[in-house]
């Protein structure tokens, strides 16, 4: 370990440390060891939780020299802007030298956990690939001595005089355990397992085995007064419930601190105690969390027993933070509380989870569904904090009707930041698209007051569309419209250009001509292609001077290598009536400066040339073309071989379709067809004898291919080929039953949300089959819920009001 972090600390690449392995097995003291011998002067940061990390890096207090103490990191790489976090700080480790990380993690579930991939949406991409980055480097922190480490720790035990290394040798003698036994973890343990009214009260009892119960039903955060109380209180009998209104906070604090009010200890040997309390800040509200050794030996389902309705309850009622509430959502979907998941994932929206819709749908058994009723629900609660989110949301309710996706347009327009243009005007064009008029001229009127993009196209034709649409005085649109035209930027993509030009031409025709004139002037005049594109497109708009601009500058310009190119161009100078400006480009020779290559770009040039009334022309390509043609698409090669026999001799005739049938790739049934009857229709028998044969030794033959193929030789009357390929066929055995089975796809899996058992409405959480229950009924379940908590619970409503 120390190898790892001396480079660091000396100023050289920067490295995370990570210790893993069991509770109670020395890490964290392994680690203060080290850097009190290391580095005993460095600044050293110590942050509570991930959001206090993710602050901590972005202010830039994690500098070069300094130590960074990530003890437990689960409470860094779980939960709310764990990803954030994790994604700056393996920035900050790459980026930068002479910062030294140092963690501890449990390797079960933890490390695992973390490090395996999803299935999913990969949820935690960023802390995997923190903990798989280069700098990162795990140390595995065995759970058992060694017999030579057990003799080497009787040694130490002797030479320190520490009765206690002695005491710890002796105890973790018949299984290793000796550093587990040193920091008190088994008499903890030990202590738990004698039950209430021994070393625990029944209250702190009851306490503590709420803690371990929530662990291990999916709380991975510190947790709160209320709900361990609240637990605990289920779990007591009536006649041990404590008559003290505090009884619940002077418990943890004994359970906490070690001491209680009358002087008597909790912990183990002064040190160790069964609840750890955190506090984000300094007088902020305590939370708890149970002693690792406990947490990781305790048997919940035999030791550790408490009413789990009231668990559950108490789970969701008292959990706030997003990311927990739908973790929670998902492990009561493995347990089949389908209805507690609901309610669950519900919270979670509310308190500010991007919830999906389909995550919603497939969480509610479908008989529970009432369609309407949630997607109107999402629409109002829902959070969507910038334009992009605004705009996936939007899509995503698109299919449920036009009230919910109204009513989530007039949340978004006031509340979303206009953090980036692109997702702005997808916003508005989307809010016009779908009819939301007045919500999209709320935003026109935020887009204006911070001053409209000139340059991006795009932007401005989505502005441009909603002030026609949204009913803006003429004079104002016409000045934006001139203003737009003059300022675009014309070097941005060529489409988004056009698609302004377009909008323009509704009511700014001087306007749409003026910016058709300044893209045909920056236009790549070389490119023959996007000459020809253009040509087409601003020809379909009436910007007749654009195209003669355009055309002006490209025919002394235009690069005339590639035939297909040439030839729509030559087409388009046509259409648009150009015949000048068409013997001017024919007078470049252009013939004498292609690429001769692929078949289909010659024969698409032999049309061109056909079209603009030079057969001549054509004659010469396809005879100059046939030293150099490339054979690469059979359709085509048939093309070509009819246009051949139209200005070639039959020899040459017969020479290509020879090397044709050796060459064309045989891929595509129908290319083949169309080359056997061009062969057949010029009497080149001798070539498609030569192609069936090629054919027929590339065809599987019990594929639909082979079937197509069979039915090509029998209509070309070549009977011996079509013996050959059933011959092939009779030959070729059958697939076996089990490559059948493996060919069929799986059968699809239940939706996520859909019970596993037979209830249709999933289990209540005490384990028996839920009533019947729907959407509706969840507000009611809710406050319901929130009575029986006796106010200590807030409903989802109070979440809202706060």
């Amino acid at each position: 370990m120390e190898r790892l972090l001396v480079p660091a600390l000396d100023g050289a690449e920067s490295c995370f440390v990570m210790l893993t392995g069991d509770s109670s097995t020395g890490k964290t003291r392994a680690l203060f060891e080290s850097l009190l011998r290391l580095a005993p002067n460095r600044p050293l940061w110590r942050p509570t939780h991930a959001a206090a990390l993710a602050d901590l890096l972005a202010d830039g207090s994690v500098v070069p020299g300094a130590v960074l103490w990530l003890n437990e990191a689960q409470r860094f790489l779980y939960g709310d802007r764990s990803e954030e976090t994790a994604a700056a700080l393996r920035e900050l480790l790459i980026t930068r030298t002479g910062i030294t990380v140092v963690g501890t993690l449990w390797t079960f579930p933890y490390w695992e956990e973390l490090i395996r991939p999803s299935v999913s949406a990969d949820a935690r991409s960023h802390v995997r690939a923190l903990l798989d980055a280069p700098v990162t480097h795990r140390l595995a922190v065995p759970g058992e001595l060694t017999s030579t480490e057990e003799s080497e720790w009787k040694s130490l035990a002797a030479s320190s005089g520490d009765r206690r290394m002695g005491q710890a040798g002796r105890a973790g003698a018949a299984d290793g355990r000796v550093v587990q036994h040193l920091s008190g973890g088994p008499r903890l343990l030990d202590a738990y397992r004698m039950g209430p009214g021994s070393h625990f009260t029944h209250a702190e009892h009851a306490l503590v085995t709420a803690a371990i119960a929530a662990r291990n039903a999916g709380h991975y955060a510190p947790l709160p007064e209320g709900l361990l109380a609240h637990v605990a209180d289920a779990a007591l009998p009536p006649r041990l419930r404590p008559a003290e209104p505090g009884w619940a906070r002077d418990a943890l604090t004994a359970l906490a601190t070690g001491a209680r009010a009358d002087g008597r200890r909790t912990d183990i040997r002064n040190t160790l105690t069964a609840l750890v309390a955190l506090r984000d800040s300094a007088g902020g509200t305590t939370m708890y969390e149970p002693a690792d050794y406990l947490q990781q030996n305790v048997v919940v389902s035999e030791e550790a027993s408490v009413p789990v309705p009231a668990l559950w309850d108490a789970l969701t009622a008292f959990t706030t933070d997003p990311s927990l509430l739908m973790h929670l959502s998902h492990r009561a979907q493995e347990l089949d509380f389908s209805k507690q998941a609901v309610v669950l994932q519900r919270r979670a929206t509310v308190a500010g989870c991007p919830t999906g819709w389909i995550t919603l749908l497939t969480a509610t058994p479908s008989r529970a569904h009432s369609r309407r009723d949630m997607a109107l629900w999402m629409a109002d609660h829902v959070e969507c904090e910038t334009d992009g989110e605004a705009f996936l949301r939007l899509r995503e309710f698109s299919e449920e009707g036009f009230d919910v996706t109204d009513r989530l347009a007039a949340r978004v327009v006031t509340r979303v930041r206009l953090s980036d243009e692109g997702s702005t005007f997808a916003l508005l064009g989307q809010l016009v698209d779908a009819g939301h008029i007045c919500h999209a001229s709320r935003l026109v009127d935020r887009i204006l007051r911070v001053g409209p993009p000139w340059e991006k196209p795009e932007a401005m034709r989505a502005l441009i569309e909603a002030l026609r649409l949204c009913g803006y005085l003429p004079e104002r649109k016409a000045a934006m419209a001139s203003e737009a035209a003059r300022r675009a930027d014309v070097s941005a993509g060529f489409q988004s250009l056009l698609n302004l030009v377009e909008e323009l031409t509704y009511d700014h025709a001087e306007a749409a001509h003026l910016l058709a004139l300044r893209v045909a002037g920056a236009g790549d005049s070389k490119d023959p292609e996007f000459v020809a594109s253009a040509l087409y497109e601003l020809q379909c708009l009436g910007m007749t001077a654009a195209c003669r601009r355009l055309a002006e500058q490209a025919v002394p310009r235009a690069v005339l290598e590639d035939p297909e190119a040439v030839g729509w161009l030559l087409e388009e100078l046509k259409n648009c009536g150009f015949d000048d400006l068409l013997g001017a480009l024919l007078a470049r020779d252009p013939l004498a400066q292609l690429a001769i290559g692929s078949v289909k770009k010659v024969v698409l040039l032999v049309w061109g040339l056909r079209i603009v009334g030079r057969e001549d022309l054509a004659r010469r390509l396809l005879l100059r073309s046939l030293p150099d043609i490339e054979i690469d698409d059979a359709e085509y090669t048939s093309t070509y071989l009819d246009e051949l026999a139209h200005v070639g001799d039959p020899r040459t005739v017969r020479r290509f379709a020879l090397n044709a049938v050796d060459e064309a790739p045989l891929d595509r049934g129908a290319g083949v067809v169309i080359l056997a009857r061009s062969l057949q229709q010029h009497g080149l028998s001798d070539a498609l004898d030569r192609l069936a044969r090629r054919a027929i030794a590339t065809a599987h033959p019990r594929s639909g291919a082979s079937v197509s193929l069979l039915q090509v030789l029998r209509s070309r009357r070549l009977d011996a080929h079509d013996d050959v390929l059933i011959e092939r066929a009779v030959a070729h055995p059958e697939p076996t039953d089990a490559e059948r089975h493996t060919a069929r796809p799986s059968d699809p899996e239940k939706p996520r949300g859909e019970p596993r058992g037979g209830a249709p409405f999933g289990l209540e959480t005490d384990g028996s089959p839920a009533r019947a229950w729907s959407w509706k009924d969840l507000d009611d379940l809710e406050a319901h819920m929130a009575r029986r908590m006796s106010g200590a619970g807030r409903s989802t409503a109070d979440l809202l009001r706060s």
